[in-house]
């Protein structure tokens, strides 16, 4: 069960060791039908939970806007809240450590096993 908080998200920003995902693409062309964009938006926030696991990191911010699903439609927010639960995402987050904001959310990372450390290169910084 993830943690629901209320407030500013942009104290979110203050949590360390930290990476952000903007899943606003504002400026950016979405190509393609509605439903693709929604897939696109599944398979990025995936693909960013799993590079934060890759570089060691503690938290993934989501910044995904405040809109709702309604009745036959999907937001970029109901597909990170459907991904946050899915099986795809256990082996890269902590659920009781997330964070649901209205407007955000915030995905704490499991750290990777040592073992599993040892064969990777390291982030570079």
């Amino acid at each position: 069960m993830v943690k629901r908080m209320t407030g500013d998200w942009v104290r979110f920003r203050e949590l360390p060791n930290l990476m952000e995902r903007d899943l606003h693409w504002a400026g950016e062309t979405q190509t393609g039908a509605y439903w693709e964009n929604m897939e696109t938006v599944w398979r990025v926030a995936l693909e960013s939970l799993q590079a934060a696991q890759a570089q060691g990191k503690q938290y993934v911010l989501f910044t995904h806007g405040w809109s709702t699903s309604r009745v036959g439609k999907t937001t970029s927010r109901s597909q990170v809240r459907k991904l946050m639960a899915s099986k795809e995402a256990t082996p890269y987050i902590l659920r009781s450590q997330c964070i649901q904001h209205d407007s955000v959310f915030v995905a704490a990372i499991r750290p990777l096993a040592p073992e599993a450390l040892s064969g990777m290169p390291r982030p570079t910084d």
